[in-house]
């Protein structure tokens, strides 16, 4: 079993957190068999696309499904809502493909600081956009607010440049469960504190 309940992004701890530290969301998270795989995949990618900024470690690469929120103070009355909302997903495994690579745009250029732009895989539609779907729902229903623009994908890497959606060759993995993750924005720490499996229905 990958998920533990917590683990260390790697990456040195920077000065300051965010005025909102507490973030919280629901996201797929790779198992540990499918992480040397993926980080070829984003080593053999960063090369041909000139991306030479921070690379995430394969224990952070994940499908974000929906974000809960940001908050100054998290309150233990999201997170509980947030649980139930997961405890009514009903799902079975699934496989998530990724045909292309591209950059978001991200942060830009301010007071010195270089651009910030996540390089991405692009997953194709379907049951992983059906879970995202059936969360949003469940998440309004407890009171939460949910996005509707969802686009499935992987984040391999941050860099100042804008890469172009391109074709890549597929690469995939089973989604078997699915997590709420409470991120603790600036000290580089996930905490899950909830984790349902998805089973044949």
């Amino acid at each position: 079993m990958y998920l533990q309940g917590e683990f260390d992004y790697g990456l040195p701890e920077p000065p300051w957190r965010p005025k909102r530290p507490e973030r919280v969301f629901f996201g797929l998270f790779l198992h540990s068999k499918d992480h040397s795989r993926f980080a070829d995949c984003q080593n053999r990618l960063c090369g041909q696309c000139g991306v030479t900024g921070d690379q995430l470690l394969p224990e952070r690469f994940h499908v974000s499904l929906q974000h809960v929120g940001d908050y100054k103070r998290l309150r233990s009355k999201i997170l509980f809502a947030a649980a139930r909302s997961g405890r009514c997903i009903a799902m079975a495994p699934f496989e998530v493909t990724f045909r292309y690579a591209s950059s978001f745009p991200g942060r830009p250029a301010t007071r010195g600081k270089p651009a910030k732009h996540p390089f991405v895989l692009l997953a194709d539609d379907g049951p992983v956009c059906e879970l995202s779907r059936k969360l949003g729902v469940e998440m309004l229903r407890e009171g939460l607010k949910a996005s509707d623009g969802f686009v499935p994908h992987l984040t391999l890497a941050y860099d100042r440049k804008l890469v172009p959606k391109q074709p890549m060759g597929p690469i995939s993995f089973v989604a078997r469960e699915f997590v709420l993750v409470h991120s603790l924005r600036g000290l580089k720490k996930y905490v899950f504190p909830e984790c349902w499996p998805l089973s044949a229905m």
